[in-house]
């Protein structure tokens, strides 16, 4: 083989490498200019994802925020009476049935919301007023266990403890609300849990424990909401 077919050989491997190099870059580019686009694509979907999650939220949290605002409503004046700005309702329960609606709508039209799960705690309040326990349980039930962190769980806890009490389990949320007070880290405050475990002894007619989980809330948390009336239900010491 002389020179001239050596650096002929050469060249043509040279050119070879170069268009293995060129196609494999050429791939490369297709491939990035794929991951761009698809990310692009991802970006772009999930904002439209947020937009409308937000968007949907914000439409329920004004559709919830009215049916509190009739829940709220002040009731129309005697006749003769000076007139009630905003009044619309001549009754409670009319008003009631309002708000019951709109809540429902709330939940119905815009389920997987947070309004939607705060109109479900509104609808548990209608139901006890009305004296379906049931109802109020089940849906207290699935707020606590559905939202363990949200802001309002708090609140839904103790109605559940308050309902059970009243509806003739107050031996057992007892020992369920000693065993929470003896927690390092309680799921409710220590003077609430205190307060329906007095109340529950009251259910039971201990008096004696009563006033003395009455006497222990007006003691050890002298400026909880809970004192005052601890204090007028713990009787003279």
């Amino acid at each position: 083989m002389d020179r001239q077919q050596r650096r002929d050989l050469k060249h043509d491997k040279f050119v070879d490498e170069i268009g293995s190099l060129s196609a494999r870059a050429k791939e490369n580019q297709r491939l990035l200019l794929t991951i761009a686009a698809a990310a692009v694509i991802l970006a772009v979907l999930g904002y439209g994802i947020y937009f409308y999650r937000a968007n949907r939220e914000e439409k329920a949290q004004i559709a919830l925020g009215a049916a509190i605002d009739t829940m709220e409503s002040p009731l129309l004046a005697a006749p003769g009476a000076q007139p009630v700005p905003g009044a619309k309702f001549k009754t409670e329960a009319e008003r009631t049935a309002a708000a019951e609606k709109q809540f429902k709508d709330v939940e119905a039209s815009h389920g997987g919301t947070d309004a939607a799960d705060v109109a479900s705690l509104y609808l548990a309040r209608i139901a006890a007023d009305k004296g379906d326990v049931s109802s109020a349980r089940t849906r207290l039930q699935k707020f606590v266990s559905d939202h363990p962190k949200h802001l309002l769980v708090a609140g839904a806890r103790y109605s559940l403890y308050r309902l059970r009490i009243d509806g003739g389990e107050a031996p057992q949320v007892a020992q369920e609300l000693q065993a929470e007070i003896a927690k390092p880290d309680p799921p409710l405050p220590a003077d609430s849990l205190l307060s329906l475990l007095a109340h529950s002894f009251d259910v039971q007619g201990n008096s004696q424990k009563s006033k003395e989980t009455y006497r222990r809330i007006a003691t050890e948390f002298p400026d909880s909401p809970y004192a005052i009336d601890a204090q007028r239900k713990m009787g003279p010491a």
